[in-house]
């Protein structure tokens, strides 16, 4: 509304030029016989310029800047360039605005009152462009480095994949022998019950022979079972044990750069003690070069 309101002042403005030419300082022409002498309403700039505030005010941009450049067309005043800009700027055209800003301020016989508004919204208006345009851009900031890894690296990598995968098979079928095992040891038990509980030798010796065969399978089924577990575990452990020591070794190598250059030893002393020289003192000095 203010915005709006700033225009109307404009307006009348340049009405007041155009119309009382002793109090501006731009005199308006004086109305052609011609016009004056024809019947029809003459366009005049007085007219053109209140039909385009009405325009303006209705919200009907495009039409209001038409009729403010038809009235600078006919009476060619500074005031109609600051109305047109504000129109624009009013409309969001920011560039019209700050070109029809620009052209009004370096227009002879402004007043400086008006040269200062306008120098104003040229600040603003153009610090806002400049904004708009920063934002616009891509943002292209710097690109990550990518660290690929040496073809050792990738061998390692390759050697533990596989280390992991032969490790969790052999401990999956280690783990499935050993339930089978212990089955089957399950069955020799139930077995060497029934035995016990048979009433002739006959049946009893047939259904022990019977359990001690299952319990020979059992026990195989868990020694294998067992064995393949502990080897799946070991791969494991290998796998595992070779990345730690690879990170001790760098350490070591690390510490070894850093201390490269100090040493710190031991040295027996022997030196005379007392007057006579006829005693001796022994002892230890720590010797270092940093």
């Amino acid at each position: 509304m203010h915005c709006r309101s700033h225009l109307v002042v404009s307006t009348f403005v340049a009405l007041t030029i155009a119309v009382a030419p002793a109090r501006g300082a731009i005199a308006a022409p004086a109305p052609s016989t011609s016009a004056a002498a024809t019947t029809e309403t003459p366009e005049t700039p007085e007219t053109l310029s209140a039909e385009a505030v009405s325009a303006f005010k209705a919200g009907e941009f495009d039409k209001a800047i038409d009729l403010f450049q038809r009235a600078y067309t006919l009476d060619p005043q500074p005031n109609y360039l600051f109305n047109i800009g504000r129109v624009y700027e009013e409309k969001g055209d920011l560039d019209k605005a700050v070109a029809n800003y620009q052209e009004f301020v370096q227009q002879p016989g402004v007043d400086i009152e008006a040269r200062e508004a306008a120098t104003a919204r040229l600040k603003v208006l153009q610090q806002t462009l400049a904004q708009l345009r920063e934002d616009s851009e891509p943002k292209t900031g710097p690109k990550p480095q990518v660290v690929e890894p040496s073809p050792a690296d990738q061998a390692a990598a390759a050697r533990k994949r596989k280390l992991r995968i032969a490790g969790y098979s052999l401990l999956g079928v280690g783990g499935g022998v050993l339930v089978i095992g212990a089955v089957f040891g399950g069955l020799a038990v139930g077995k060497s019950n029934d035995a016990k509980d048979a009433a002739f030798v006959d049946e009893r010796l047939s259904l022990r022979q019977e359990a001690k065969g299952r319990a020979v399978v059992g026990d195989g089924l868990m020694l294998t079972g067992g064995v393949l577990a502990v080897v799946g575990l070991g791969l494991l452990l290998a796998g595992v044990i070779k990345v730690r020591g690879k990170s001790n070794a760098d350490k070591a190598s690390a510490n070894a750069r850093s201390n490269r250059g100090r040493s710190m030893t031991w040295q027996p002393v022997v030196a005379p003690g007392g007057a006579s020289n006829r005693s001796w003192n022994a002892g230890l000095s720590l010797a270092g070069s940093f």
